[in-house]
């Protein structure tokens, strides 16, 4: 093997697949990069069993071959390299040099049949708008548990049906939702747990779903695919694909008729969070005693200290008093994509709905409340 490419090129396509690449590799062949050179182009990978990331880039090909080499160490290196200059790679027997400018440096390989076969991905279940997946993936994304031992919470629901895609994830106590148009591939190839899915159903580990969201807000169009074993996102030049995991999400029908409606700017709601939550450990409650024409902010105990602040808002119903848990009310609120949000409650027990007015469809959270001792 032995090529010629831009070094920004290499650095931007290493650090894509060492996103597949576990930070305490099992294996040697594992923390390694998968660097294919063949008709022009260099594809980087990296895999772990669970998920893959690819990139490809153009290059100049005088020699074409496969070489497996310590990826962490490649991705420091090609990233320390002057952004304006070319880097050449050679293989030459177990060993391959990388050289850009003065700097040369030999890099051992590892035998290509250690390293496990990737999974072939599948056609396309068809195609969606890549902004706006990238942003419903990350909003959803942040509601999913980071406990292990409920595997099925730590994941994103992808539903699917005829022109809407449905993104959805909860970790019991908050539930996010999201819906974007998407096109199915009217063309569906496959057999088996390998054929495309256009409808249904399927969990995606949110690692994976948050991961696939950083390739795709400068693609204009992205392919995904979603089959019985497999998840795939791909825009021109990269490839991130995931497994699927058994299950389905806890059911729960979000409320349509609110007896109390309040919308204020989102922005100054967050900073008055911030400005009190320092006063609370982490099992206090946040209050929010929501009136006419304000929104009180309140926290602390007689220890540590108590603080309030208040933001404008306008209310339609009744007035509430209602607690939270602060972390999960103030990340439920950074995914609030307006600068206005509107809080929507029936008491202060039941869940409360959070999302840009007139929005409810594009996405949603739901925020399960803190009962509070009188």
């Amino acid at each position: 093997m032995k090529l010629v490419i831009d070094t920004d090129h290499l650095a931007d396509a290493a650090q894509w697949a060492m996103r597949a690449v576990p930070s305490a590799p099992p294996t040697a062949v594992l923390a390694c990069l998968r660097l294919e050179a063949a008709d022009g182009t260099l594809t980087v990978t990296g895999y772990d069993y669970y998920r893959s990331a690819r990139a490809s880039e153009d290059c100049e090909v005088s020699d074409p071959g496969v070489a497996l080499v310590p990826g962490r160490v490649l991705t420091d290196l090609v990233r320390a390299f002057p952004k304006t200059k070319q880097i050449l790679l050679a293989l030459d027997g177990n060993d391959l040099t990388v050289s850009c400018g003065s700097a040369h440096i030999t890099l051992p390989t590892l035998p290509l049949a250690d390293y496990p076969a990737l999974p072939k991905l599948a056609a396309p279940s068809g195609t969606v708008d890549g902004p706006a997946l990238a942003a419903a993936a990350t909003r959803v994304a942040a509601a999913a548990s980071t406990d292990d031992t409920l595997p099925v919470l730590t994941t994103v629901q992808f539903t699917l049906s005829e022109d809407t895609m449905t993104l959805a994830s909860t970790d019991r106590y908050r539930f996010h939702n999201a819906n974007l148009p998407w096109t199915p591939n009217p063309n569906i190839k496959g057999r088996g747990k390998t054929k495309p899915r256009t409808a249904g159903s399927a969990l995606v580990p949110a690692d994976v779903v948050a991961d696939a969201a950083r390739i795709l807000a400068d693609a204009d169009t992205a392919e995904i695919t979603i089959t019985d074993g497999q998840f795939a996102v791909s825009v021109p030049g990269r490839w991130a694909t995931g497994g699927i995991i058994e299950g389905a999400l806890p059911k729960y029908a979000f409320p349509t008729e609110f007896e109390s409606v309040v919308t204020t700017a989102t922005e100054a709601l967050a900073d008055a969070i911030k400005h009190v939550t320092p006063l609370l450990d982490k099992t206090d409650p946040l209050v929010l005693d929501i009136t006419g024409d304000h929104i009180t902010v309140r926290a602390g105990t007689e220890e540590k200290g108590r603080g309030r602040d208040q933001v404008d808002a306008s209310l339609e119903g009744e007035q509430v008093t209602v607690a939270f848990n602060p972390g999960l009310l103030l990340k439920t609120l950074q995914q609030i994509d307006g600068p206005v949000v509107q809080l929507n409650f029936n008491t202060a027990t039941k869940p409360a709905l959070m999302h840009v007015p007139e929005q409810a469809d594009t996405f949603q959270g739901l925020l399960m409340p803190i009962r509070l001792n009188n």
